[in-house]
């Protein structure tokens, strides 16, 4: 199948639509919109050859907008180009530069002096423009564009057609674009600003320079498709046996009821298939409907549980069949871990948790951080704790090389961590619970699946109140998998269990000296 990309940018001028308005970037009560629902990160694959080996570009359906594009800074006072994302505006007159093109914000704190919700009187804006050349067979598709690791919040548009907004700089996210594209050629804008109101939920940890562009891909799914599935793990009661639970949701965007198969099997780590099962289900036009199953594998918890000592996984092939023919490979591995709570302490596996502990956060590419995280290991190290929500890769990386995390939403608000009156700190500020709420979601549902994810944590060092609370129930409300812990609980009611103690990984990756679990505010 033909897949071709032109990647360009845009000159910024005045006027753009998305600053004429409502400044969304400035809203504390705003932290995205049009955005998918939180789900499990994957791509579906049409052979089971190239789902095994797990690479997206060997997927038919999977397009990387890395490359060259074009690329002017503007302001938000000044506006920005109008129109820059419809398909007849024309962007080939400007500078070239590469794309991902993160960089480290090493300047001066243009927040020092300002207070919640305030933001900086100059705003940086960059508009980014993608032309892809869109298959005639993707339209009988569901598209989503995938964007993560960028210098701001951010706008995404398709051809004539705002999608949405995040502005989560740290957390992956993805949009759906099915109702938008055409047949041929279509563009997509991504419009970043520099600062918002995301940016105060993010203050304790570095930030990249503001306007910058990350990865982003688009990808697409059959209209009858997998739309998301939870896998949970454990023992039976004789500790021999283990349980394998599923809750697999089925989507059909078809306007009608449509008939759909749902198969999968399941690999010991020796490669000895175990089990397998299809599952016949219809379901409505516009709709989507779960599917249960439990498998019993014998005899493997002595031999083939997982753990730091012996990550042993288990490979998952989840696939669809309609009319008899296969038209999605889904691939997960998984681990026997089960976690439990005994007397306000996490137990893994029937024994008491040791948990030697670091903070740490997934280095610029994945081969760096799979010899850190091998690093960490030969000093005894078991667990990482993150500081925000981690590339894809990094969690199928801590399932390989065994290593427990703690998962971590990008709330790390250290405006007045100590201050409890009624907006004093963003813990206590109302106005910015829907960016809260909106993180921990993200977080929970791309991490759910992982076998190396013990518990969720809610933020880094940002005090307590009412926004933790009502994060902390909307976590126990929405996860049965995972238990939630927060390191700045300060002795009250909404942690599972307390956060292990911590030393920075630099002391064992530079031999520096350790430094205390507690995260140095960066901004006031």
């Amino acid at each position: 199948m033909k897949k071709s990309i032109f990647l360009f940018a845009v000159l910024l001028s005045s006027g753009s639509l998305s600053a004429q308005t409502l400044d969304v970037w400035s809203d504390p009560a705003v932290g995205g919109d049009g955005k998918a629902d939180p789900r499990q990160e994957f791509v579906s694959y049409v052979t089971r050859e190239t789902a095994v080996k797990g690479d997206p570009n060997e997927a038919p359906h999977y397009l990387p907008l890395d490359g060259k594009w074009r690329v002017l800074v503007s302001t938000t006072e000044e506006g920005g180009e109008p129109g820059f994302y419809r398909p007849g505006f024309t962007s080939s007159a400007w500078q070239e530069v590469s794309v991902p093109n993160i960089e480290p914000d090493r300047g001066s704190d243009p927040f020092l002096d300002l207070m919640p919700p305030q933001l900086p009187p100059e705003n940086p804006l960059v508009q980014y423009r993608a032309v892809i050349d869109v298959p005639y067979l993707w339209l009988d598709r569901d598209m989503f564009v995938h964007i993560e690791g960028v210098g701001g919040a951010y706008t995404l548009y398709v051809n004539d057609r705002r999608i949405g907004y995040n502005n989560d700089a740290h957390t992956p996210t993805e949009f759906e674009i099915s109702n938008a594209v055409t047949d041929g050629i279509n563009t997509i804008g991504i419009e970043v600003y520099g600062y918002s109101t995301g940016n105060w939920m993010e203050t304790l940890v570095p930030g990249s320079l503001p306007g910058t562009l990350g990865k982003v891909y688009v990808y697409s799914q059959p209209k009858l498709r997998i739309e998301d599935f939870v896998i949970r793990t454990r023992g039976d009661s004789t500790g021999i046996h283990g349980w394998v639970d599923f809750a697999v949701v089925m989507s059909n965007s078809y306007r009608d009821q449509q008939k759909i198969t749902l198969g999968y099997d399941i690999y010991s780590p020796a490669g000895k298939l175990l089990t397998y099962n299809l599952i016949e289900t219809e379901i409505p036009g516009n709709s989507t409907d779960t599917l249960y199953r439990r498998e019993v594998l014998e005899n493997v918890l002595k031999k083939m549980s997982w753990s730091p000592q012996s990550p042993q996984l288990f490979d998952l092939m989840l696939y669809t069949r309609r009319d008899g023919r296969i038209t999605e490979y889904i691939p997960m591995k998984f681990g026997l871990n089960e976690t439990e709570l005994r007397d306000g302490e996490l137990w893994i596996n029937g024994k008491r948790a040791e948990l030697k502990a670091v903070d740490y956060n997934a280095a610029r590419t994945k081969d760096a951080t799979k010899k850190e995280l091998r690093t960490l290991k030969s000093g005894g190290v078991n667990t990482v704790c993150v500081a925000y929500p981690q590339p894809r890769w990094f969690y199928e990386l801590c399932n390989e090389v065994g290593m427990y995390v703690i998962d971590q939403a990008n709330i790390n608000a250290g405006y007045r961590t100590n201050d409890r009156n009624v907006g004093g700190s963003l813990v206590n500020n109302p106005a910015f619970l829907p960016q809260f709420i909106d993180r921990a979601a993200t977080m929970q549902g791309r991490s759910k699946n992982y076998t190396s994810v013990i518990a969720l944590s809610m933020g880094g060092q940002c005090g307590n109140g009412y926004n933790m609370y009502k994060t902390y129930q909307w976590l126990k409300q929405s996860d049965s998998l995972h238990y939630v812990t927060y390191r700045d609980v300060q002795g009250e009611w909404n942690s599972d269990f307390p956060f292990p103690e911590t030393v920075d990984a630099a002391r064992y990756l530079n031999g520096s000296a350790a430094t205390t679990s507690k995260t140095k505010t960066t901004r006031r």
